[in-house]
C-alpha cells in the first residue's frame, strides 16, 4: 500500500438482500425502492425475487438463495 492509497476513496457498497453479495452501488446490476429505501442487487434475478415479496428479505441474515 502506497501513500496515495490512503487518499483513494473506496466505492460505496451495499449487501444484496437476496444472495448477500457485496455490491458496489455505482455498478449495481439492478435496484429497487421499498419503503423509502434503495436496495442494490448483483443481478436482475435477485431483484425479481426481492420485488415479489420485499418484506420477506428485509433484515434477513442468511442468503435466501444458495449460490
Amino acid at each position: 500500500m502506497g501513500i496515495l492509497d490512503i487518499f483513494r476513496k473506496k466505492p460505496a457498497t451495499a449487501i444484496d438482500p437476496i444472495c448477500h453479495m457485496t455490491v458496489e452501488k455505482d455498478n449495481a446490476r439492478a435496484t429497487s425502492e421499498y419503503e423509502g429505501e434503495t436496495y442494490y442487487f448483483c443481478a436482475p434475478g435477485c431483484k425479481h425475487v426481492f420485488d415479489e415479496d420485499p418484506a420477506k428479505y428485509i433484515g434477513v441474515d442468511k442468503p435466501a438463495v444458495e449460490m
